[in-house]
């Protein structure tokens, strides 16, 4: 998870050369602190005091316990976001920022984290395209509300083309107007709609289109018309949209 124009090349360089200490171990989590990172060692313990209970609802909306535990976390210096190696890699890097907000980096590890549940659930779920990492960023927002600030994507997608990346994903994770329309169709089907995180989660088809029509019955093709048409009520093509987050729903009745 990190925001555009984030350079995750030269923080994995940075933290190649870092000799962390440890500042933690639960059953599940072994954490680290780069010596440099701002107040590092705080920031250590306080995600070592909530990984387990994170951990704990994301087993719960996924259905799994994750493999390849423990997970092992390490605080870095930057303001990079968070970064792991491949979707299924338990060795999350979590940037410090200026440490002065430790629920920020929590919402960094169960962004991470829920990518890992994503592999090992086998659903349609990838954390290298636009749906995945849709549903990366509406899971760490869900357990830390107040921390998504300049991570919100969906004005992204508001302010485009709006183009459809519900019907077909787009092949990366580093697109914000891609995964902008991700996160505002995932909270469409839970705020909107009326299903629960759960229930999409684990339905978790091809395409959030897929997802959609394994929850409602309905085509895959008839999708995203409804949705966005209903963002056309509330946000006119070619005006300026401004979101301080992810979820405008619910709306009037449901589309």
């Amino acid at each position: 998870m990190n925001k555009p124009g984030v350079d995750l090349d030269a923080a994995r360089a940075a933290a190649s050369g870092v000799t962390y200490t440890k500042g933690g171990t639960t059953p599940h989590f072994a954490v680290y602190y780069d010596p440099a990172a701002p107040n590092g060692a705080i920031i250590a313990s306080a995600l070592a005091q909530t990984s387990e209970a994170d951990l704990t609802q994301l087993e719960g909306i996924f259905g799994i316990t994750p493999t390849g535990l423990p997970f092992s976390l390490y605080v870095d210096t930057g303001t990079f976001g968070a970064y792991h190696n491949s979707c299924a890699d338990t060795a999350l890097h979590l940037a410090a920022y200026d440490g002065s907000n430790s629920d920020l980096v929590r919402m960094l590890m169960v962004a991470e984290a829920d990518e890992v549940l994503m592999a090992d659930q086998d659903r349609g779920w990838n954390c290298g395209d636009s749906a995945g990492e849709g549903l990366s960023r509406v899971l760490a927002t869900l357990a830390y509300p107040a921390q998504l600030d300049g991570f919100a994507s969906a004005s992204s997608w508001l302010n485009s083309a709006r183009n459809d990346y519900v019907t077909q994903s787009e092949a990366t994770d580093q697109d914000y107007t891609s995964i902008g329309c991700a996160t505002l169709f995932i909270n469409y089907l839970t705020h909107q709609l009326g299903y629960s995180i759960n229930d999409v989660v684990r339905a978790g088809g091809t395409s959030l289109a897929a997802t959609c029509a394994l929850l409602t019955g309905t085509p895959a093709a008839d999708a995203f018309g409804p949705f966005a048409a209903l963002l056309a009520q509330y946000f006119p093509p070619g005006q300026q949209a401004t979101l301080s987050d992810d979820n405008p729903f619910p709306w009037g009745h449901s589309a």
